[in-house]
């Protein structure tokens, strides 16, 4: 049957609200131009207007394979599909929809028709409002065979151009561009080596990733993801310029410096395979340098042998457990209380080689984004001993005394919430004895025939759903309820593992993790003296004991 002409006896074809979908990936590359974005989008716009249909929207995924369901604009089509936007949708045919037969079935066997949606594959002949094509699901079988095929032999001309030193990269490492005769090889980019050959300048005097990145900042010099928007090769966007538009482009990433640090590529070696992947699953996990494929003498470098050598081993030489002597007792405990960062210890630029506390994304970012919060390790862990020694003195003195203050302080505040919980867990298992009964007695009225297959579907898949988000709500809230019991509990067990530590002379990670929440530093910076409040929250007590420290 002629789809053009059947079309014209649909119910509704004018008052349709049409949504287009394209997608191509590298692989569908092979299949020639007829399969291009802008083919198939002209083909299925000239088509919606032979046919009076209204297109509110056309999404495109350009670059993104079939075999899953990962795609952007695919995602974005199916929530305007949920909030009823959209009530036709019509592709090229079949397999643009999806490569991977389960997903695709599942859309418009389940998901289309659920929410009301007519879908059309225009070249298969497809159209959910005409009667059924029983091989309709075995062409969705062979497009995922088809896929697998295409795939093990990409791969294995990936292994070949691999092995024979080739860039097989969607984008040129930075530094570098395809040549334009021969896209699988590099040449040097003028306009940003130079940016590689400062990050390496700086890396060989010894400065870190931080460092470097702070300095490229500094210097208002643009990152990779700028560069490439500027020259049309990606469009998007960093974190940083979302945050900030007018410098967000200035501020680099550590990993960003990091991964230019330590890619042979700057060598003139191409290094692939760098990864596992599986098909239809797609990346696994990052291989080990020794396993990847490289290739030296490939293309020219952009910084000397010697220097790329010297950089690795000063890049390794900061992967120490202790860079500073630093026995970490603190990790994870100490945070800035102006951004919620965590707090690293380093060593002063001293000639005492003091170790003090500084705000991590100061140390990352600069002044810009938060202050130093700078606090000496030797004061804090002053302040944390003699509030420790406090505290095991006054539970030795008077232990129910110190009880019922952390008792006071925890059940107000809980046992509000408490009962909220476990009313809400008995409204929700009631709802399930309701549903379970619901269901027995749906199943009763399709052997009566006292209820079509369709509604007894809907229903049946609607009240599954239900007990399914109970199900899971009940579970979350006796968690909660265990949970608040066990803190209660422990409270004594707090006061008794605290008594040992009356007469304590130094502090180690293991008690410090059992009494201690988080230690909060704030800072207040006048003109002159620099005010800081030390916040220990210590576990099972709901109020901060607060300390205050002065500095030039």
């Amino acid at each position: 049957m002629n789809l053009t002409n059947a079309y014209m006896g649909m119910k509704h074809p004018t008052e349709a609200k049409a949504a287009i979908y394209c997608r191509l990936s590298i692989d569908d590359n092979l299949e020639g131009e007829s399969e291009s974005i802008k083919n198939q989008r002209a083909l299925l716009e000239q088509y919606c207007e032979s046919q009076g249909w209204e297109v509110v929207a056309v999404y495109q995924d350009d670059g993104y394979t079939g075999l899953n369901m990962n795609r952007p604009d695919l995602q974005r089509m199916l929530q305007a599909i949920e909030r009823k936007e959209i009530d036709l949708v019509i592709t090229k045919d079949l397999s643009r929809l999806g490569r991977n037969y389960l997903d695709t079935g599942n859309l418009i066997e389940k998901f289309f028709p659920k929410n009301g949606v007519r879908y059309i594959a225009l070249n298969d002949d497809f159209d959910s409002d005409m009667e059924r094509d029983d091989i309709t699901p075995f062409k969705n079988i062979l497009n995922e065979f088809y896929s697998r095929d295409v795939s093990r032999k990409v791969h294995s001309s990936y292994m070949l151009k691999a092995k024979n030193g080739k860039f097989t990269g969607c984008l040129a490492p930075f530094g570098y561009q395809k040549a334009d005769e021969n896209h699988n090889q590099l040449i040097i980019d003028p306009d940003t080596a130079w940016i590689v050959r400062k990050i390496f300048e700086y890396a060989r005097n010894g400065h870190g990733p931080n460092y470097i990145r702070r300095r490229m900042e500094d210097e208002e010099i643009p990152t990779p993801t700028w560069w490439n928007r500027s020259k049309g090769l990606r469009n998007k966007i960093t974190k940083f310029e979302i945050e900030n538009p007018e410098r967000g482009h200035f501020i680099w990433d550590f990993t960003t410096i990091k991964e230019i640090l330590t890619n042979p590529v700057y060598i003139g070696a191409i290094a692939s395979q760098k990864a596992h992947y599986k098909f239809k699953t797609g990346w696994i996990k990052d291989k080990k340098s020794d396993e990847w494929i490289i290739v030296e003498d490939m293309h020219e470098p952009i910084v000397d042998k010697e220097t790329f050598e010297m950089v690795q081993g000063k890049v390794k030489g900061r992967k120490r457990p202790d860079a500073f002597g630093n026995y970490g007792i603190f990790a994870g405990l100490v945070k800035c209380g102006q951004c919620g960062s965590s707090m690293n210890v380093r060593t002063a630029n001293t000639k005492t080689h003091e170790r003090i506390f500084t705000c991590s994304k100061y140390n990352r970012y600069g002044v810009s984004h938060c202050s130093q919060h700078r606090m000496k390790l030797d004061v804090l862990e002053k302040i944390v001993l003699e509030q420790i020694r406090h505290y095991a003195k006054l539970a030795l003195e008077n232990e129910n005394e110190v009880i019922e203050e952390i008792s006071r302080n925890y059940v107000a505040e809980e046992q509000e919430e408490n009962d909220i919980i476990k009313r809400t867990i008995a409204e929700d298992t009631a709802r399930m004895n309701d549903l379970e009964k619901l269901i027995a007695k749906l199943y009763e009225d399709l052997i009566s025939q006292r209820i079509s297959e369709d509604n007894f579907g809907r229903i049946l898949d609607k009240s599954q759903a239900e007990q399914q988000t109970l199900k899971s709500r009940i579970k979350l809230n006796s968690e909660r309820i265990a949970d608040q019991e066990k803190e209660q509990s422990d409270t004594s067990k707090w006061i008794e593992m605290i008594k040992d530590y009356a007469d304590i002379k130094s502090l180690d990670a293991t008690m410090l993790n059992q009494l201690i929440n988080k230690i909060v530093v704030h800072e207040d910076i006048d003109i002159i003296v620099i005010r800081q409040t030390v916040e220990i929250h210590f576990n099972f007590v709901n109020h901060a004991e607060k300390h205050n420290v002065s500095r030039v």
